[in-house]
């Protein structure tokens, strides 16, 4: 038996007054939104069709009858599967690089993005946008003329 199943055994046994049914069952299913299965990572545990999964959440729901909050089930888990089991990473080491990083990460694109359309809209100093050369005696105008009603 593992270390949350030995858990589990000795929660029940000194299981205090269990909380209603309705709240505990919704108590639980938030936790398993917060949970990833154990047997491929991909997927939340509320989400998993699998044993494992089936398992968590018969150890949720035991955890919870027995008067644990949802803190104390979660680091539960996470001292049995390690942190890769939280959806969300915890705000600590690596963690918090996620929590931090990701929003900086896209401030920063953001604000790149708007420099280099601010400078592909402007014209170096002094210059002229480019119009068709002009000519004397009208030749361009005479031959755009004759293009376009060739076209016609």
């Amino acid at each position: 038996m593992n270390l949350l199943g030995w858990m589990t055994v000795a929660l029940l046994a000194a299981a205090p007054p269990s909380p209603a049914p309705d709240a505990l069952e919704r108590e639980a299913r938030q936790i398993e939104t917060m949970l990833v299965a154990p047997c491929c990572w991909m997927q939340k545990v509320s989400e998993h069709q699998s044993e494992a999964a089936d398992e968590v959440r018969r150890q949720i729901r035991v955890l919870l009858t027995a008067g644990q909050t949802r803190q104390q089930v979660l680091d539960a888990f996470a001292a049995q599967y390690g942190t890769r089991i939280l959806v969300e990473p915890p705000d600590q080491g690596f963690g918090r690089l996620l929590h931090l990083g990701i929003p900086a990460v896209l401030v920063l694109g953001g604000a790149a993005f708007l420099v280099l359309i601010r400078r592909m809209g402007r014209r170096p100093p002094g210059a002229e946008p480019a119009a068709p050369p002009a000519t004397a005696d009208g030749t361009y105008a005479q031959r755009l003329d004759d293009e376009l009603r060739k076209l016609d």
